[in-house]
């Protein structure tokens, strides 16, 4: 297999069974991001989402921010990793975005890391995240992840983003960083990793040579015990077979079974109940407005209800915008756009604001939208099973019946996805 081979299956695997792969950090604009991400150098996101509401509530800008002092800021953020030095880097940082750049995020590299606490990893994510920038960031998950496949040779960060930037194609590099730290979070563990549950093994070096190749490290903290847990054991004389316990019972109760391992039931995500040709159910909400919005205000007109799971995340932002840059189109051919989320008016607000979207977004924050159209249930991301809400488009006749129903959204392309199917 070659290298350009290796690349095309692993960029394909991950098109296809994970098309959206977005930050985990909560934040609802560019300021917001920027702090998050310095805050979770060498902390979990789990722990820097902990943190953050209460923060962005006291400090929503740069200039509340730098109006702080760091001992100050440290009180909010005292859980984290190097809380003082944090601390100090963000008001520090507060100030330079005032005194520099206007207050505004900068887009390039190497304006982003004059900023405080910003260091290579974070100017790329804040990159690529924000601005869409074909950068990117290496952490540790992304650095083990890609040696491991074979993807990279690299001894350091800044070789293993060269490398990867080298064969991914332009437009894949923003979301590669997603798909790479996510299959390192949750699947190809540094300590354990879960190659039995990979889909990547295919193209994967270290599952296929069962060794780790020194002269480029993977995060391993003890190859012996990793191995242990990847490898079946080999019982070599009777005596031993005494000795060992054999669950065959058990493992056929549970499930079939190929060489004594459990099948486990391939996960099957949510979807919607209503289908097409159904009532759609009436609806009622505010929009970001303040707008009370009902189906019933829409007779007449072809209504494009969009279910998204959260505000300013990058998915999200891609669909919206789509469905902006056609709104004159679809305004002209009769359609209505309602977007749904259970994000509350302060937040569709400012989503709405920063993306200069032309049509309403309901404040589901009871979601009684949403669960009436049946687009809350478990789903897997990265490997990840979790409840939330389903990313789903219903497009609604004149009639108030249900036209089509849309589940695999094509987020940079969703417009034209509704507008194909006519």
């Amino acid at each position: 297999m070659t290298l350009k081979d290796k690349y095309t299956g692993v960029i394909n695997y991950f098109k296809l069974n994970v098309p959206i792969a977005e930050t985990e950090l909560h934040y609802s604009n560019p300021f917001e991001l920027i702090v998050a991400v310095i805050l979770s150098a060498q902390c979990t996101d789990k722990r820097i989402n902990q943190v953050t509401p209460k923060l962005f509530k006291d400090f929503p800008t740069a200039e509340a921010m730098a109006a702080s002092n760091s001992d100050t800021i440290f009180t909010y953020i005292r859980s984290v990793s190097y809380p003082n030095n944090k601390a100090k880097h963000l008001v520090n940082m507060a100030k330079m975005l005032l005194a520099d750049f206007n207050g505004k995020i900068p887009s390039e590299l190497n304006e982003l890391v004059k900023l405080p606490g910003v260091g290579r990893k974070t100017a790329n994510v804040v990159a690529s995240v924000i601005y869409d920038k074909p950068a990117m960031a290496v952490d540790t998950h992304v650095f083990r992840v890609s040696n491991r496949l074979g993807l990279t040779k690299a001894k350091n960060a800044l070789d293993s983003e060269l490398q990867l930037i080298k064969h991914i194609p332009k437009e894949n590099i923003a979301t590669a960083h997603h798909w790479l730290i996510l299959h390192g979070r949750y699947t190809c563990l540094a300590r354990s990793p879960k190659c039995e549950e990979c889909k990547l093994t295919e193209w994967c070096d270290f599952f296929k040579t069962k060794k780790i190749n020194k002269n480029f490290p993977h995060s391993l903290a003890n190859k012996t015990k990793v191995m242990a847990k990847i490898t079946t054991p080999k019982i070599t004389n009777s005596k031993k077979e005494k000795e060992v316990k054999a669950p065959v019972k058990k493992i056929a109760v549970k499930a079939k079974s190929i060489d004594n391992k459990e099948i486990k039931p391939k996960f099957i995500a949510h979807s919607t109940s209503l289908k097409v040709g159904d009532k759609a159910p009436i609806f009622k909400g505010n929009d970001q407005s303040g707008k009370q919005l009902s189906l019933t205000d829409f007779k007449g007109k072809t209504v494009i209800l969009y279910f998204y799971p959260k505000d300013s995340t990058p998915g999200c932002t891609m669909e919206a915008c789509s469905l902006r840059d056609e709104y004159k189109y679809l305004n002209k051919n009769n359609y209505v756009v309602v977007g749904v989320s259970a994000d509350d008016e302060k937040s569709h607000t400012k989503f709405a604001t920063k993306n200069e979207l032309p049509f309403s977004l309901i404040a589901d924050t009871n979601m009684e939208v949403i669960k009436a159209y049946d687009v809350w249930g478990t789903k897997q991301f990265m490997g990840r099973i979790y409840d939330g809400i389903i990313r789903t488009t219903f497009v609604i006749n004149e009639k108030g019946i249900i036209k089509h129903v849309i589940t695999d959204v094509k987020t940079k392309e969703h417009a034209k996805q509704i507008i194909e199917l006519g």
